[in-house]
């Protein structure tokens, strides 16, 4: 990220908090991706990885909230999903 952006992040985040929002943890498609790295799974795409924080918060636990474990658990739904829905696909054209 470049010294721009890394700015409109953090007005972003004052403007949240400014109206009430906790924003001190926030999540990067670059965490999903290390988290695939770390498992030897494929690298995603921007758009691939925001899937996984859809994934993710599908299964919010209140408890814990958007956590670690919860990110590693979204991912290897995601995966699951991906392989079922491209064996669908597999199976349709064959």
């Amino acid at each position: 990220m470049n010294s721009r952006d890394i700015k409109v992040i953090e007005t972003a985040r004052e403007l949240l908090k400014a109206h009430g929002f906790f924003v001190d943890n926030l999540w990067h498609v670059d965490d999903i991706n290390f988290i695939c790295e770390q498992k030897n799974l494929p690298i995603l795409s921007k758009r691939e990885a925001m899937e996984v924080f859809v994934i993710a918060n599908e299964q919010f636990e209140g408890e814990t909230g958007l956590c670690w474990p919860q990110l590693e658990n979204a991912v290897n739904c995601y995966f699951r999903r991906k392989s079922l829905i491209d064996e669908d696909i597999k199976n349709i054209i064959c």
